[in-house]
């Protein structure tokens, strides 16, 4: 979602006012921002149509420590926030500016570096764009540019990790996106 770190305290990011999460974070005034570096798993809690019920399976998550939030059982670290600051833009987005109220990092062994792995990341996130600009005939030169990153990165992930569960990502996330563009 593009946290940003304010100081070493506080979070900030600006989230659509469409998306469930904020809904959740305004509702609750608090949040769990689990952090992972598993593919599968970003795709999963990013596009959600791409898990069988349309939603993350229950078992994912339990308590957190100290906010009313869940958080993700499969998370390689979890922060868990308090809601400071809820200001509604103009951009159909809301600024939330978070108090940091636990960190778990547990200690995890290295891997190997695969180009995949980012590439896959960044064309989920620009596919959560997509998402929400395909509908929006102003933004059709946004949508165009971020359908061709998209593009180029499946092109990448397909040559240096074929065979793998990104090229496996890659290719049901452009499925979805067809399908997101035939419904306009």
């Amino acid at each position: 979602m593009g946290l940003v770190m304010l100081d070493d305290q506080h979070l900030v990011v600006d989230i659509y006012n469409t998306s469930l999460t904020c809904q959740s974070i305004k509702s609750n005034k608090c949040a769990v921002v689990n952090l992972t570096s598993d593919v599968e798993v970003f795709y999963r809690s990013a596009i959600k149509e791409a898990n069988p019920s349309g939603k993350l399976p229950s078992d994912w998550f339990k308590k957190s420590r100290i906010v009313n939030a869940p958080k993700m059982r499969l998370a390689d670290a979890t922060i868990e926030v308090s809601a400071q600051e809820v200001v509604p833009l103009a951009t159909g987005k809301t600024h939330f500016v978070f108090k940091v109220e636990y960190i778990q990092a547990p200690c995890h062994y290295p891997r190997a570096y695969n180009r995949a792995i980012p590439l896959t990341i960044e064309a989920i996130i620009h596919a959560t764009r997509a998402k929400m600009l395909v509908n929006d005939q102003s933004q059709q030169k946004k949508l165009d540019e971020l359908l061709r990153l998209i593009e180029r990165y499946r092109e990448l992930v397909n040559r240096v990790a074929p065979n793998s569960s990104c090229t496996l990502v890659m290719a049901d996330l452009t499925r979805r996106i067809d399908s997101w563009r035939k419904k306009q």
